[in-house]
């Protein structure tokens, strides 16, 4: 039986997503989350005991929820050009909500061992990784990709989306854009990835 969390444990969990992943502030104090949920500090240590358990908890979550998300557009009976502008949908749709997650995904894999294990755990990646090779194997010999290994796919689709999140202020400093700018840059994104993967886009 699935045990849900109390109006006052979500606010939390929601106050802290904001401020880790959304605002950046991966060092913020249980005080500061407390302030900003309205709430006082006790609550979030009988809740969670810790402001490390806290981020963990949260960290798990947003990242579960990406997977699930994918996993549920892998399994949508799309095809393989769908399943990619679906997955860039999503990806951009949660960088922009929490544009700070990736950076915190990379700091915390490196830094914090058993988040590594937690998030390693078995799931369908190589029945995925399978289906994506097919894929792509049938959309090379059909014209419409240039040859490409499943990893390298995923490596350069996770860059493209990636890094305007991750660099979001070298970009916007570099071509001197405010944020409105910025957000339609990000808007365009979708077709300016998919142009590069696809021959026929």
């Amino acid at each position: 039986m699935e045990i849900l969390a109390t109006d006052t444990e979500q606010l939390i969990k929601e106050t802290a997503k904001r401020v880790f992943f959304a605002e950046g502030k991966l060092h913020a104090t249980t005080q500061e989350i407390a302030d900003a949920a309205g709430i006082n500090r006790a609550s979030i240590h009988y809740y969670f005991r810790s402001r490390q358990k806290l981020f963990d908890t949260v960290f798990i979550e947003a990242t579960t929820e990406m997977r699930s998300k994918i996993q549920d557009i892998m399994e949508g009976g799309f095809s393989f050009r769908e399943r990619t502008e679906k997955f860039i949908e999503t990806f951009i749709e949660k960088s922009l909500k929490h544009p700070y997650l990736e950076m915190f995904i990379a700091t915390e894999i490196n830094t914090n061992p058993a988040i590594q294990l937690q998030l390693s755990k078995p799931s369908k990646e190589k029945e995925n990784l399978k289906k994506l090779e097919d894929d792509i194997k049938n959309a090379v010999a059909e014209g419409r990709m240039k040859p490409i290994t499943p990893h390298h796919f995923i490596i350069s689709m996770m860059s493209l989306c990636s890094f305007p999140f991750l660099g979001r202020d070298i970009i916007k400093n570099a071509f001197s854009i405010n944020d409105e700018e910025y957000k339609k840059l990000i808007a365009e994104r979708k077709d300016v990835i998919i142009k590069l993967l696809f021959l026929d886009a």
